[in-house]
């Protein structure tokens, strides 16, 4: 893809978004359900291969956590599925470029958001049927990440949301600028690793690690201390995903809106 082409791309491909949820809207939940899904498995090996180290008291645990993580987003973009955080920034493109309406972008977030999370929970639901992670100890990377995030002070989380998908969709944005797939793979387990052993919120994630600690029976996690964490974040990567990369990339191409 050309360097002067990328903005046109992404307003091109908010547009067929758009075209998409008018016209198959169920095709649409779909893709964001396959999505929350990927992000659900891949979170949950993750999961288990942090714990072989933070079990053993390896204190570069998340090192492997954060590594690994990189795998979803790398399979959200190759299935071209529905992922909230960087549909933000591709409406966003898409309305201000006026290829997209207001409505149908606030529509296509609430739907992808929805579908996230029944992919997720539709995992992990599978997952439990499966047996689970198995017994897990009281003291499991887990239920130790779940506290950190439940119990962070609320402006905490929320800038947090902010600078998690101002990464994230740079690891969407940048690798449009390559022309080697190698490369494009490599960008996006890196940036994926910034946000993610960097402690950073990403909502749908958060989605995954709170039903995963559900499902495990996690003692005392409340449905407030969910919410605690769910609303600010979300707000966050919306303004990290709209105004981080949306905006501001708009504002530095678009002349080359008009050159190709």
């Amino acid at each position: 893809m050309s360097h002067s082409s990328t903005l046109a791309y992404v307003a091109d491909e908010a547009a067929s978004k758009q075209q998409a949820l008018r016209s198959e809207p169920g095709r649409y939940l779909l893709s964001a359900a396959m999505a929350g899904a990927l992000i659900a498995v891949v979170l949950a090996v993750s999961l288990k291969l942090g714990q072989v180290f933070f079990a053993a008291g390896d204190s570069g645990y998340y090192i492997a956590t954060a590594g690994f993580f990189g795998v979803a987003l790398v399979s959200i973009i190759v299935c071209k599925v529905e992922l909230f955080t960087s549909n933000v920034m591709y409406f966003t493109v898409g309305a201000l470029s006026g290829r997209c309406r207001l409505c149908y972008m606030l529509r296509s977030w609430a739907m992808v958001y929805l579908g996230n999370l029944a992919g997720v929970l539709l995992f992990v639901a599978v997952l439990a049927g499966a047996g689970g992670m198995g017994a897990l100890p009281a003291d499991h990377l887990l239920f130790n990440v779940v506290q950190h995030k439940v119990h962070a002070p609320a402006m905490e989380i929320f800038w947090k949301g902010v600078l998690c998908n101002w990464i994230i969709c740079l690891a969407v944005w940048v690798p449009m600028r390559l022309a080697n797939e190698a490369a494009r793979i490599l960008v996006i387990m890196l940036l994926v690793f910034v946000f993610f052993f960097s402690g950073f919120e990403h909502s749908i994630a958060n989605m995954a690690f709170f039903a995963l600690a559900k499902m495990q029976g996690m003692a005392g996690l409340a449905w407030g201390d969910i919410l605690h964490n769910m609303l600010p974040a979300t707000l966050g990567n919306i303004v990290g995903g709209a105004i981080g990369v949306g905006l501001v990339v708009f504002r530095l191409e678009r002349h080359t809106l008009r050159a190709v």
